[in-house]
């Protein structure tokens, strides 16, 4: 009678254990991907907005980087010099364009941790931050 109950025994423990494993694989990627985008995401803001010395232009680059990458607006947060990220259009705070300062962008994307069939199941804030020095030799208009 109480042949073949080690069989189940490993079955049903495999599956609890493996389960997990599973769900934390599966997540691994998507939350790889955003944050490899956030990090790009900020040096390309902050680039822009140092070459241009315009905030405003630093954060069209951010909303044509959003767009390509086909994420939605609202899973992109933005701060600018310290200031809390938020979303966009525009993005919190103000940088000083001053010779020898730096510009520090903070950005946060939002990662699903599990597409299931029926919509995501989880998630979290993927944040990146960067720092660009405005030049102490350039010319400012």
């Amino acid at each position: 009678m109480e042949r073949g109950h080690a069989a189940v025994e490993f079955a049903l423990a495999v599956a609890v254990l493996m389960l997990p494993v599973a769900l934390v694989v599966t997540a691994f990627g998507p939350w790889s991907e955003r944050r490899v985008f956030a990090e790009s995401a900020a040096a390309e803001t902050a680039r822009a907005a140092v070459i241009t010395l315009d905030l405003n232009l630093g954060e069209e680059v951010l909303a044509g980087a959003i767009a390509a990458y086909g994420l939605d607006r609202t899973a992109v947060r933005l701060g600018w010099c310290g200031a809390e990220p938020s979303p966009l259009p525009r993005g919190q705070g103000s940088c000083s364009m001053d010779r020898g300062t730096a510009v520090s962008v903070e950005i946060e994307v939002w990662a699903t941790l599990v597409n299931t069939p029926w919509g995501p199941v989880g998630g979290l804030w993927v944040h990146a931050d960067h720092f660009e020095p405005i030049d102490l030799y350039r010319s400012i208009p």
